[in-house]
């Protein structure tokens, strides 16, 4: 199990993961944007970041300018994204988390392969579980 923080910026994720590596001297990898995986979504929207990450050392750090029509308030702009490969288990720590708290998205199979789900729990904390079979 490895635990990674997840950031999510208003639209300006770009520029955020850019100075992040500077500082950190990483690197960006994975850029996936809301167009790439659905062409009708508006204008607006299509360039916005879905997905990147950023590897430094041992240490990454995950992106998203936040999904479409959902608003980006500040101390809610970070998730807690655990990466599993034990899909029992992965489903067991998501139902544990979402016990007094709210299923966000719920845990389903996902273009990329693996089994994730979104949960805030009882306390506030965003969650983000990633199940790589």
């Amino acid at each position: 199990m490895k635990l990674t923080p997840y950031l999510n910026f208003p639209g300006n994720t770009e520029e955020v993961m850019n100075v992040y590596a500077k500082i950190f001297g990483g690197t960006v990898h994975d850029i996936s944007r809301f167009g790439d995986r659905n062409p009708s979504m508006p204008e607006d929207q299509k360039n916005r970041i879905m997905h990147a990450r950023l590897t430094f050392g041992d240490n990454m750090l995950m992106f998203s300018d936040g999904m479409p029509g959902r608003p980006i308030i500040n101390g809610d702009n970070i998730s807690l994204s655990i990466g599993m490969n034990d899909e029992a288990h992965a489903r067991s720590v998501f139902d544990q988390l979402a016990d007094g708290g709210t299923a966000m998205m719920p845990m389903e199979k996902q273009f990329w392969g693996a089994v994730f789900g979104m949960v805030t729990d009882k306390y506030g904390i965003h969650w983000m579980i990633n199940c790589e079979s």
